[in-house]
């Protein structure tokens, strides 16, 4: 759900954008729900691999493909989506409310800038991370 939340943001801000200022403050609006669903997704699903690991009895340092994985996870998954949460709930949400109608405001345009740079580091790192993650658990490769 996470992924398909963040491919689903991603499409639309990339259609909107082709379209001007007032079609991407109309998006952003329209995607801000499915944005925090991105966000919750990412919760739940950490939530529910730390309660798998309870139940199997797995804990940090008695394999190594976990040990990667954990630290995958702590070090590129949540600094990516921790920044793009910021990036989504503050700055564009701020910007937003202060800019009712085209053109953007300054808040809103920097939001918008550092969203697009989050996105594209997100699509690059974690296009490599995700299916990374998923072989390791997978594979057990040792």
């Amino acid at each position: 759900m996470w992924v398909l939340a963040w491919m689903g943001g991603t499409g639309a801000v990339l259609l909107a954008r082709r379209h001007g200022e007032a079609a991407q403050a109309r998006v952003r609006r329209r995607i801000a729900p499915l944005v925090a669903g991105e966000h919750v997704a990412l919760v739940l699903g950490l939530g529910s691999g730390w309660l798998l690991m309870q139940a199997l009895g797995l804990d940090v340092g008695q394999r190594r493909w976990l040990d990667v994985k954990l630290g995958l996870v702590a070090f590129l998954v949540l600094p990516l989506e921790a920044m793009h949460a910021w990036v989504s709930h503050g700055w564009i949400a701020r910007g937003l409310r202060a800019t009712p109608a085209p053109p953007l405001g300054r808040v809103l345009e920097r939001g918008i800038a550092m969203d697009d740079i989050v996105r594209t580091l997100t699509a690059v790192l974690l296009g490599a991370g995700v299916p990374l993650l998923v072989w390791l658990s997978v594979k057990k490769p040792f």
